[in-house]
């Protein structure tokens, strides 16, 4: 065959379209091969990217030499060219001799200094520069490329190209527009990228985010027939999830079971942390389960604090409960107090009793110091289940005040919320609160108070009172070593309790409100109970309804005494009862709230203005300006 005859590749393609070729005709090109050495990654078989995996139709058997050539086993090795820039990735260890093998790897755990060069070998150089671009130590690899080219006299090559851009994979000293000059420069050569320097970019793209650079290679590699290896998948499948494309980032991982490519854990990880950063819970939740199916339980600690942490804080209750009963439960995970806080309150949105129940159970083995927001979170989880457990959370509210920490009437919010929406089951609360105060347990003011308010807010303003005036009976009072009950010193009623039963005395439709307002203060009087500005302000607005104005104005001008304000409606309510009434001390009233800064707007004024207009005011004040102006001219 003469020099002039065209290089023959048998390469993956070849042996697919031509199926009955045999590898020996190779032999017959191995002087060309030679004499066009050069250096070897300039022949022409460097110039064709060969694929990522070979396949043979060809009966004949074939030796893999350390590049992508189907060679006969007659063939000396020796003869051909030294390609190890084309080993794929996934056939390079095995194609190295098992004693290169193990030299390159203790290498790559040294560090060699450059007065150490001259004692290698090129190859040995090349290794020892892969290693080091690998770890992303971009200053080694550039002393030893520098000192390849300028010493040992290497021209550019593909091999020097693949080491120089895999130095990029250092997260703070590469960058993706170096690649991108480099894979220019690699074109001004007339060097045509192959499937190692593509996986080196795409590698160096999953630190470094550039996607329009890793569509380039991707679509380079499906025209050029070059396959991605496992490593590749795991690139890509970490470039997209970093760079926030979730979606195509699953179907990539959906794609790789599909294709059977084993997923490392790695991937999966960053995944999930994509996917919880962006509070995609139901996403990530189903990522752990298909790792748990597949046998995968090397999820670290970690990634399942992370989880716990973030779906407790945005109240994903599936997420949530699967990483407690999984993790917390068995004791392979212990949460912070902050993080059981939030998985309480979780369980509380959701009415999880069995979820609260647990994070009490671990919080009381840590010997934690209960809260009033932790009793808070438990019983508004009793009142969040189907259907709500009145019981249990009156007996919290028990075992409240059996700690010393006396609930409030925020606590009996979920209480309240029930009774209005359930009017009859106020005669149940009454029949539990008999029930635990009969089985010795002491019964707070606020679960008293709560009854109360059922009442007035459903409109049962008697029952409230005889509620009232039953309170006493369910005080459990102490006693002294002679077992005589010693009686409190200040009572059991609070002004929380006056103040609910005079906002049902205020309202529209109760009957002889003014005679209950005025019994409510005497009781207030007796029990040495200061009143505050709502007692007052409620106080006003009874008598406005009862057309007690006179009284109304005096409670007026002992709360300014005081130094109480009365609220904005409630100002314009007796500032415009006065005026229909054509009494001058509304603008009194006006004036004296506008003056301390709680002034009613301009609306309520010109409302005020209007009533007494209607009411004749205006008038009778012009009558008496022009009888004024009479006796001035008769004078």
């Amino acid at each position: 065959m003469s020099s002039t005859t065209p290089k023959l590749v048998a390469d993956g393609l070849w042996h697919c379209l031509c199926p009955l070729y045999s590898s020996a005709p190779l032999s017959t090109t191995r002087n060309a091969l030679i004499r066009r050495r050069r250096p070897a990654l300039q022949c022409a078989a460097t110039r064709i990217p060969p694929p990522a995996a070979v396949r043979h139709n060809s009966t004949a058997p074939a030796v893999k030499f350390r590049g992508n050539v189907d060679v006969s086993p007659d063939l000396p090795r020796s003869d051909l060219p030294i390609m190890n820039a084309w080993v794929p990735l996934d056939e390079k260890k095995q194609s190295m001799p098992r004693e290169t093998a193990l030299r390159t790897t203790i290498r790559q755990k040294t560090t060699v200094k450059k007065a150490d060069y001259p004692n290698l070998s090129t190859p040995e150089l090349y290794e020892l520069a892969h290693a080091a671009a690998a770890k992303g130590n971009s200053r080694e690899v550039q002393w030893m490329v520098e000192y390849l080219v300028r010493d040992r006299r290497e021209t550019p090559n593909l091999r020097l190209y693949s080491i120089s851009i895999l130095a990029n994979v250092h997260p703070s000293e590469g960058s993706a527009r170096r690649v991108a000059g480099l894979l220019q420069e690699m074109e001004e050569e007339g060097l045509q990228m192959n499937v190692q320097i593509c996986h080196d970019v795409l590698r160096v793209l999953s630190v470094h985010m550039d996607y329009l650079l890793r569509i380039d290679i991707l679509q380079y590699m499906r025209r050029q027939w070059l396959q991605l290896n496992n490593d590749g998948h795991h690139w890509v499948g970490a470039a997209l999830f970093r760079e926030g494309q979730l979606e195509l980032g699953l179907t990539h991982l959906e794609s790789m079971r599909r294709d059977n490519i084993p997923i490392q854990t790695w991937l999966y990880d960053i995944a999930m942390y994509s996917m919880l950063e962006t509070n995609e819970f139901d996403e990530a939740l189903v990522l752990v389960k298909d790792r748990i199916a597949a046998d995968d339980w090397t999820i670290s600690r970690n990634l399942w604090t992370h989880m716990l942490d973030r779906s407790a804080a945005a109240f994903h209750y599936s997420s949530t409960v699967y990483v407690w009963n999984s993790q917390v439960i068995p004791g392979y995970l212990i949460p912070s107090s902050g993080t059981c806080l939030n998985v309480l309150t979780t369980a509380a949105r959701n009415g999880d009793a069995a979820l609260a129940t647990s994070v009490f159970h671990v919080l009381g083995k840590r010997s934690t110091t209960f809260k009033q927001i932790h009793y808070d979170q438990l019983l508004t989880t009793y009142m969040s289940t189907s259907p709500p457990d009145l019981r249990a959370a009156f007996t919290v509210l028990t075992i409240m005040a059996s700690v010393k920490i006396p609930p409030t009437a925020v606590s009996t919010r979920p209480i309240l919320t029930h009774l209005r929406r359930y009017p009859s089951d106020c005669t149940t609360v009454f029949d539990i609160l008999t029930s635990l105060h009969e089985s010795g347990r002491e019964l707070p003011v606020a679960a008293l108070n709560v009854l109360i308010e059922g009442y007035v807010e459903t409109n049962q303003l008697e029952q409230a009172l005889v509620a009232y005036k039953h309170m006493h009976l369910f005080e459990r009072l102490p006693t002294d070593k002679s077992g005589n009950p010693i009686r409190r010193s200040r009572p059991f009623s609070t002004l929380e309790t006056f103040n609910i039963l005079l906002r049902g005395a205020a309202k529209p439709i109760a009957q002889q409100a003014y005679s209950l307002a005025m019994f409510l203060v005497s009781e207030m009087l007796a029990l040495n109970i200061r009143p505050d500005y709502l007692v007052y302000d409620r106080l006003i607005v009874v008598c406005i309804q009862d057309q007690k104005l006179d009284i109304a104005y005096r409670y007026f001008d002992e709360m300014e005494e005081l130094g109480f304000l009365p609220r904005p409606r409630t100002t314009e309510l007796l500032a415009k009862s006065l005026a229909e009434r054509r009494d001058d001390r509304c603008w009194d009233v006006l004036q004296r709230m506008q003056d301390r800064g709680a002034g009613v707007d301009e609306k309520g004024k010109e409302r005020v203005e209007m009533a007494f207009f209607h009411a004749g005011g205006f008038e009778k004040e012009v009558e008496s300006k022009g009888e004024e102006v009479k006796q001035e001219e008769s004078k």
